[in-house]
């Protein structure tokens, strides 16, 4: 093979060996660059330990309240800036707040019954990210109701009541009844949305029923009950009657009347009258009499002189008076009741008496009597007149002949 006649000298190679060298230092720092510019895009893609936001929801728990929200975030990127806000139906803000540092937020916020929207936002250096939104609802509050349905009038004490409690939640629900000489109330035990309870033994006058409703007691001082109330009355009973007649037996008798009187109402004095028939204030027939109703609630009495063929009216009268008047218990709300202050206890009876019997007539005579008028009375004294005439000339001669007989002696 032949040989190249080119010569390289010493300090050729030298050279090329020094820019071998400067090249693989000017690679080699362009690669530390390269790394160096590469490590922060490597950081950022490391994952960010996650942020969290959790709610509870409480529902309204008072009358005409509000619920609850409470939120928690959790961000363990202290560096963050964190944004919360609450949006109504409408997406009008009811609640925002700012998180500057630290890496737990809590709070409540007070919400009307509705739908709402929260939203959870970051921000940091590279800008700002949503991290969470969620939909929630606070329950509407308890309607809570009391309704009094009376069932029977009263005489006392037997008056009768339906109470209904109504809007009933979880918690702790009492009730309380009140009236004249009645209580009635406590806890109840077990219940549903809507309980009935019979109320019975009730005397006539003005009463209220009350309901409260406690929710279960948690931390921090217990929330304001829930209450309602209502006035109602027990109406004393009106009374009844019963007519028994004893028709007239003889001519210028008369007959008589039976009152039987029942639902008198205990204490209330009432008057009994008997008038013609449907004339209120006519003249009574006999003394207007009186009795008082006791706890049998029945009371018996009689009218005579009644004269027969005729039609009456028997009436019964009494006044019953609320005791003791009535006064409007404290509470907030009511004044749709109007109580009971006096009742008036009425009732009548309409009944007729048979005429009483003809008078017996007695029978003619069968001795002929002498003729009566003008003529036949007449007739007769001409002739009494005549006999007597006769016996007295008759008795006239009889004397004188005597005398004459005396005196020829």
């Amino acid at each position: 093979m032949p040989q190249s006649s080119v010569s390289v000298n010493a300090a050729s190679r030298g050279c090329s060996r020094w820019r071998a060298l400067l090249a693989g230092l000017v690679v080699a720092g362009i690669a530390a660059a390269g790394l160096a510019a590469a490590a922060p895009a490597a950081a950022e893609d490391t994952p960010v330990p996650a942020s969290t936001l959790e709610i509870a929801v409480t529902s309204c728990d008072s009358y005409g309240g509000q619920g609850i929200l409470n939120y928690v975030v959790r961000d363990p990127n202290a560096f963050y800036r964190d944004f919360i806000w609450i949006t109504d139906a409408t997406n009008a803000v009811v609640h925002e707040a700012t998180y500057l540092d630290g890496t737990e937020f809590e709070a409540d916020v007070d919400l009307d019954p509705g739908t709402y929207t929260i939203r959870y936002s970051v921000e940091h250096e590279t800008g700002a990210a949503t991290i969470d939104v969620q939909t929630f609802t606070i329950g509407e509050c308890p309607d809570l109701g009391v309704a009094v349905t009376p069932l029977a009038c009263s005489t006392d004490p037997n008056g009768e009541a339906l109470l209904t409690l109504t809007g009933l939640a979880s918690g702790i629900i009492t009730f309380d009844v009140q009236g004249p000489n009645f209580a009635v109330g406590g806890s109840l035990d077990e219940f549903g949305e809507t309980e009935e309870i019979d109320l019975v033994g009730m005397p006539p006058g003005n009463y209220y029923a009350y309901v409260e409703w406690h929710p279960f007691a948690g931390e921090g001082p217990p929330p304001a009950p829930v209450f309602d109330w209502v006035g109602f009355a027990i109406e004393p009973c009106q009374p009844a009657i019963a007519v028994d007649v004893t028709e007239c037996t003889s001519a210028g008798g008369t007959g008589a009347l039976h009152v039987a009187l029942s639902s008198l109402v205990d204490g209330v004095e009432y008057l009994v009258w008997v008038t013609d028939q449907g004339v209120t204030d006519g003249t009574p027939y006999g003394e207007v009499q009186t009795v008082t109703g006791d706890p049998t609630g029945t009371a018996q009495l009689d009218v005579s002189s009644l004269p027969g063929g005729r039609a009456y009216t028997v009436w019964v009268e009494g006044v019953w008076q609320a005791i003791p008047p009535w006064e409007e218990p404290p509470f907030v709300g009511g004044g749709n009741f109007t109580p009971l202050e006096s009742v008036v206890l009425a009732t009548s009876a309409d009944f007729s008496l048979q005429a009483c019997p003809a008078a017996p007539v007695k029978p003619a005579s069968t001795t002929t009597l002498p003729a009566t008028g003008p003529d036949g009375v007449g007739a007769a004294l001409l002739a009494a007149v005549a006999l007597l005439g006769l016996g007295g000339a008759a008795l006239l001669t009889t004397r004188r002949y005597k005398r004459r007989v005396r005196d020829l002696s």
